[in-house]
This record gives C-alpha cells, structure tokens and sequence, in this order.
C-alpha cells in the first residue's frame, strides 16, 4: 500500500510530501496529481519528496518513461524538485539523469538538509 502527505511550508516556501509504502508508477501519478494541484494552490515551485520509507516498483522503462508522463500530468520546467532517499541506486541514480536530461531541475539526495539547501539554493 501507498500512502503521500503534502504539507506546505510557508516560511520556507516549500511543499514537502512524505511517502510510504510501495509505490506502482500508477500510484505515482495520482500522486503527482496532487502535488500540481498543491504547487498552484501555495504558488510554489519548490518541492522536496521524501522517498525513504518507500520503495519504487517500477519496471526500468517506466524510470525512462516518468518525464513524458509527468508532463501530462501538469509538472513544468520551472519546478525545482528534491528527491530524497534512504540510499541512492542505479535506479535512482538513472531516473535523475533522465529528469536532467530533458531539462528538469531534479536532483535527488540521502541527506534531507541537503535536499533543503539545494532547493533554497
């Protein structure tokens, strides 16, 4: 089972969204649905997604994939998004040089501070 929380951080200006679970790419999109919706309602474009209670069950076309879907599903250019994850893998490491690759300002991390001062950076 998967289950997000988006919680908007007004002074820092940030959404943050907890994950836990494993996560189907279908799960994700729903998800990603919500974090459009949420990055409109606040004005924000800076978010920080907390993957390191979660795992990806995506088969490796799906990574390749995940940038044309979520294009569809509302998520721009102009987001500046923060990943963060117990441990990096090749997986993980392959999924952010796509999202680089295609112009997305996306970096993932295992250190949560880290990912907070890259996005206010």
């Amino acid at each position: 089972m998967f289950e997000w929380t988006i919680t908007y951080l007004n002074d820092e200006d940030i959404l943050v969204i907890k994950t836990k679970g494993a996560m189907r790419s279908t799960d994700s999109n729903e998800m990603v649905r919500a974090i459009v919706d949420a990055a409109a309602k606040h004005q924000c474009l800076k978010h920080l997604v907390d993957y390191r209670e979660m795992e990806f069950e995506f088969r490796p076309m799906e990574y390749y994939e995940r940038p044309s879907v979520v294009e569809k599903l509302g998520v721009t250019r102009a987001f500046r998004t923060a990943m963060v994850f117990r441990q990096l893998t090749k997986e993980t490491i392959f999924m952010e040089t796509v999202f680089q690759n295609r112009g997305y300002q996306f970096r993932h991390f295992t250190d949560i501070l880290e990912a907070k001062a890259w996005l206010k950076g």
